[in-house]
């Protein structure tokens, strides 16, 4: 159930935004949280900035439990997706991911429950 923002320059084109989304969450799906599909949200906004100069920025807030190998999977999934979109290098890219007990996360008035791998 991972929040994803992405923060791309201004002036970056409806559809480029558009894939972007997509491809995100196609890599949750790939990388952090394989069974989520209804709760996985990612919203691409335009901010003041510059590639390589603070951007692209990408926020995950999510439950506690993903290893960081699925952390760097889908940071690496970001970066490339990123690079072939924006043509952003990957060096440059800031992915911070914040973690948040289940008991802050809610949908419809009810609190999420721990994390738990797909297979488990």
């Amino acid at each position: 159930m991972p929040v994803i923002r992405i923060e791309v320059p201004e002036g970056t084109p409806q559809d480029t935004k558009k894939r972007i989304r997509d491809r995100v969450k196609q890599a949750v799906l790939d990388t952090l949280a394989p069974k989520e599909v209804k709760y996985d949200y990612v919203g691409v906004r335009e901010v003041f900035g510059e590639l390589g100069d603070g951007l692209p920025l990408v926020t995950v807030d999510l439950r506690p439990g993903r290893d960081a190998g699925r952390k760097k999977a889908l940071t690496d999934a970001i970066a490339a997706l990123l690079q072939q979109e924006l043509n952003s290098d990957p060096v440059d890219l800031y992915v911070l991911f914040r973690e948040n007990p289940a008991e802050n996360h809610y949908t419809g008035g009810t609190p999420l429950p721990d994390w738990v791998p797909a297979d488990q």
